[in-house]
């Protein structure tokens, strides 16, 4: 399982420094991203959107997921009825500063690309990046106040109120997904899925 968010991504929350070691911090990223995948689901977010053709036999490469913020991409599948999964660096690359993928070429995953078929984007939103690395800090805090003194210090409040922050701006946004999404439920992958149509022309230019 790819750890939701990196140990830099704590640090903004917590002064480590001779506090906690690499592994301290790795071990606990992998405890809380396990447990945001066992309370939201998993995959996080995902997107279905049609191949579009451009001109003649060529195809569009660039494809948004729906939202820029995004912090990776776990998996893309391509296809009709049936689907193959797609390899990063083989064939399709990430910006994750734009929410996009591009694909490498008009053949991927050993398919030629026709607009019959969807691609289906499962991908990490930055928010839960931020909720990970959040929720880290506020564990090791938690620890070292257990040790300490018993009793929970000021640093370990103030993380504890940006959590309850990201709190709820996450369960706005579950609601709206839920809502939202339900009707592209796909059964085969058992993920509600936002359909995303593409502004191609924008992509282009939007790719970095």
């Amino acid at each position: 399982m790819q750890q939701i968010c990196a140990s830099s991504d704590v640090k903004r929350y917590l002064d480590t420094v001779g506090r906690f070691s690499s592994t301290e911090i790795s071990s606990e990223i992998t405890n809380q991203t396990s447990d945001i995948y066992d309370e939201c689901g998993e995959p996080l977010a995902a997107t279905i959107t049609a191949i579009g053709l451009e001109s003649g036999t060529t195809y569009y490469k660039e494809y948004y997921v729906g939202e820029s913020k995004i912090y990776d991409i776990d998996r893309v599948y391509l296809g009709t009825g049936t689907k193959v999964t797609l390899t990063e660096t083989t064939d399709y690359t990430i910006s994750s500063a734009t929410g996009m993928i591009q694909l490498t070429s008009e053949t991927v995953g050993g398919l030629a690309l026709d607009t019959d078929q969807d691609l289906i984007i499962n991908y990490v939103p930055s928010i839960f990046k931020k909720y990970c690395a959040v929720k880290t800090a506020e564990s090791l805090i938690a620890k070292t106040d257990t040790m300490d003194s018993g009793k929970a210090s000021k640093e370990l409040e103030v993380i504890q109120r940006r959590r309850e922050i990201i709190d709820r701006l996450l369960n706005n946004r579950l609601g709206v997904a839920i809502t939202s999404d339900y009707e592209n439920y796909d059964p085969e992958y058992g993920v509600n899925l936002k359909r995303v149509v593409q502004a191609f022309k924008t992509n282009k230019y939007t790719w970095r």
